[in-house]
């Protein structure tokens, strides 16, 4: 009804994936098995990692001691310039041209090749240039053979160590001192050249270069190939590569700044000689030996001339007071002595007129009188000692005057001297400055020519090698595990997808539980097991579990309708051909007679008549149902045949030629006479009729019997027949209705196996012991 939950049964839902328990086991031994063998002959995948640290080369460069030192800390190295360069075509060539990438020699194997690195038996010398090989593209194959190698499957033997003219490329191939000819005779080994800016651009797109952490300037390098050793030596040659090239352009730098510093030193040699020399021609012209000496010279000689000048003035003033005071004197009178005459004649001449004076006065005041010779002898004496003393004074003042004058010119020429000091030392300073500047200017040249020099000389590393590169063993693709659990996975759901895809697309009855949904009234009596081999008929006192199934729906009768003692009629009948009909009447009877049941088999199928093949007995030469119709003189005696197995109670009748008007015979009454004849005589008649849902004919005869079985055959019979066999029922108002559901897979229906699987010995083993082993795996996968 709509609007009702659907109830799932998880354990069915369950149990119908696990009835294919066989061939998911096979799914995953098959998908794990195909892993194992892609696994065996794919190409690993290698991954190697190195790392390193990229050394500031402005921190790591030597330098003088008195260097200033930045206020704003170290120079922080750009990581990403330096990615940069080293996944440069520069770099990554040079390490294609050092380890000699473009050549590559391969094994070949039975399945797969594998590239030689460090095992090469030989090495391969390619007689034409580097410039000219670098942009070709060629491969070939080598065998090798007892006295050396043949050239693409070529009959001609080229020798080792000697050039092969004969390829579009000339080489030659190596042989390795460590080589055992006898150990790689027949092997066969691919050479190929390969175009250096392809294997360039291979390796850059390969390597990745990242930071270790967020904050650090260390960088892992990373490389994955195919050959692990290959691979480690192209990392460690790219970081020796990228080392040596940080070496050389700072070394570049260095001689740049030594070759520099030189031109510049020719440059300030000569500018310093001229400043030297001007400032000796300055010197020179002006007289300047040392300004602070010369200055100091010039000051006192200044002061002394005014000295001199101001003591010439003093004399000059003495020698004319003295001079006025001569002169005013009427009489003789003392002359003052020491009044300061630097002329020490003057002094002495008035010592002398003093002394003359007093020995004149002497003599007036002895008594002597002026006409006294010796009076008159000391007054000329005096009157001539004062005269000299005048005349020197007047002379004195002469030469005064002209020393003076002298005095006075020196002094002013001191002056001048003197004051032109502050411009010559402003030009001496100048001078001075700029030879200063100069010279500032050769010492800081020289002392970076001497960095440079030491730099060129040691060369700091540019990278700190942190961990040189490596790799696992182990490769990282494939991953193995992961792979086998993919490989196990997709084993598990392939099947599983295909049981859900068949099971959603299956509209076949597949179990009893499909029949019982759709039909309430009827009931299903028996499930019979599909049989595999030929043997398809009930055996008496056969413990098989088609002998079982048949035992069940004999049992299973009395519940579906009351059987009599004698005559019961049991119709056989089915929606549509191959369903299993006269495969389930044949097996009914066989089971009914093996009990002691007296039992007859009629085949009703007069359209498409079967029994007479299952039970291996010739239509032509037996009359059956067909003829009795016919003629009203037969009898049922007349048509009825024996069994083949004399130890059954069965009698057979089979359906016979085959009529035109089938429908017609069977309601002209005579079918209805031959039941009436064989209820007297027999227990059992099993009538097996024609399909239901193809003509009418059972339609016909359905009220003649006490019981109609009406086959179904799993994975056969459509869902949509069950309606049929529903409406079927209610048309023709049958009571005694059971539903047979034939061929079922006997590992497919867990209740199946629980009524018949536990072993006690059911089936004949001998006949299971001489089944063909194809047989075997068949039945194992059903």
């Amino acid at each position: 009804m709509q609007g009702q939950p659907i109830k799932i049964n998880i354990k069915e839902e369950i149990i119908k994936y696990l009835l294919h328990w066989r061939w998911i086991v096979f799914s995953i031994i098959v998908s794990l098995l195909g892993c194992y063998f892609y696994l065996r002959y794919a190409s690993d995948v290698y991954q190697t990692s190195a790392k390193i640290q990229i050394i500031d080369a402005a921190n790591s460069a030597f330098k003088m001691p008195n260097d200033g030192v930045s206020i704003f800390g170290t120079t922080k190295v750009n990581l990403e310039n330096q990615i940069e360069n080293i996944k440069s075509s520069r770099i990554i060539g040079n390490v294609v041209d050092s380890l000699n990438l473009t050549t590559e020699i391969y094994s070949e194997g039975r399945v797969k090749s594998q590239e030689l690195w460090n095992n090469l038996p030989f090495n391969v010398v390619w007689a034409l240039e580097n410039d000219s090989i670098k942009n070709k593209l060629t491969a070939f194959q080598i065998e090798i053979v007892k006295n050396g190698y043949k050239f693409d499957n070529s009959e001609k033997v080229y020798k080792f160590n000697q050039t092969n003219f004969d390829y579009e490329i000339p080489f030659k191939l190596n042989l390795k001192s460590t080589t055992s000819l006898k150990r790689i005779e027949g092997k066969i080994y691919s050479i190929a050249l390969n175009n250096r800016k392809n294997v360039i651009k291979t390796i850059s797109q390969q390597i990745a270069i990242d930071y270790v952490g967020n904050q650090s300037d260390i960088l892992r390098i990373n490389l994955t190939g195919y050959n692990p050793e290959k691979i480690t030596d192209i990392v460690n040659t790219l970081i020796d590569v990228f080392n040596k090239d940080g070496g050389k352009d700072r070394q570049f730098v260095h001689q740049k700044t030594v070759d520099f510093v030189d031109k510049r030193f020719e440059y300030l040699y000569n500018e310093l000689d001229s400043i030297e020399q001007s400032k000796a021609d300055y010197k020179k012209e002006n007289e300047v030996v040392n300004l602070d000496s010369d200055a100091s010279i010039l000051m006192q000689s200044t002061f002394q001339s005014k000295s001199e000048l101001d003591k010439a003035n003093t004399q000059l003033t003495l020698s004319k007071l003295m001079l006025l005071s001569i002169n005013k004197s009427k009489d003789l009178e003392l002359l003052p002595p020491n009044v300061g005459f630097e002329d020490q004649e003057i002094n002495i001449l008035i010592d002398k007129y003093n002394q003359q004076l007093l020995k004149y006065k002497k003599l007036l005041q002895s008594g002597a009188g002026e006409s006294n010779p010796l009076v008159k002898e000391a007054y000329s004496q005096v009157i001539q000692l004062k005269n000299n003393v005048k005349s020197s004074i007047i002379g004195y003042q002469n030469v005064l005057t002209i020393n003076k004058n002298e005095l006075r010119k020196i002094n002013s020429e001191e002056k001048s001297k003197y004051g032109s000091v502050p411009n010559k030392e402003k030009k001496i300073r100048s001078i001075e400055r700029q030879q200063t500047i100069k010279e500032n200017l050769y010492v800081l040249l020289l002392q970076k020519r001497e960095e440079a020099l030491v730099n060129l000389a040691i060369t700091n590393p540019s990278v700190k090698v942190v961990e040189y590169a490596s790799f696992d063993s182990t490769p990282i693709f494939p991953d193995r595990k992961l792979y086998f659990g993919i490989a196990f996975f997709l084993g598990l759901l392939v099947p599983f997808v295909i049981i859900y895809i068949n099971n959603l697309f299956n509209n076949k009855i597949t179990s009893k539980e499909d029949i019982e949904e759709e039909i309430k009234d009827i009931v299903v009596v028996s499930e019979i097991p599909n049989i595999k081999d030929d043997h398809k008929k009930v055996v008496e006192f056969d413990r098989s579990m088609l002998s079982e199934s048949f035992r069940i729906l004999t049992s299973n009768l009395k519940f579906i309708s009351n059987l009599k003692k004698d005559g019961n009629v049991i119709f056989v009948t089915s929606s549509i051909k191959g369903e299993g009909k006269t495969f389930v009447s044949t097996n009914l009877a066989i089971t009914l007679s093996s009990f002691g049941k007296k039992v007859v088999l009629i085949g009703a199928d007069l359209r498409n008549p079967q029994l007479h093949k299952t039970l291996d007995l010739k239509k032509v030469l037996v009359k059956g149902v067909t003829n009795y119709l016919y003629d009203d003189k037969l009898t049922s005696e007349d048509i009825i045949t024996k069994s083949l197995e004399n130890e059954l109670n069965l009698d057979i009748i089979i359906s016979g030629i085959i009529p035109q008007n089938p429908a017609e015979l069977l309601s002209n009454g005579r079918f209805e006479q031959l039941l009436s004849e064989l209820r007297d005589k027999y227990e059992y008649i099993i009538v097996d009729t024609a399909p239901t849902i193809l003509v009418t004919d059972t339609s016909l005869i359905l009220g003649l019997a006490e019981t109609i079985l009406y086959v179904t055959r799993a994975d056969f019979t459509e869902k949509t027949l069950l309606k049929y066999i529903s409406n079927f029922k209610k048309l023709n108002n049958i009571s005694n209705m059971g539903i047979i559901l034939n061929n079922i897979e006997i590992n497919k229906r867990y209740g199946y196996k629980y009524n018949y699987g536990y072993n006690y010995g059911y089936g004949n083993q001998e006949v299971l012991t001489k089944k063909n082993i194809f047989k075997k795996i068949k039945e194992f996968f059903s």
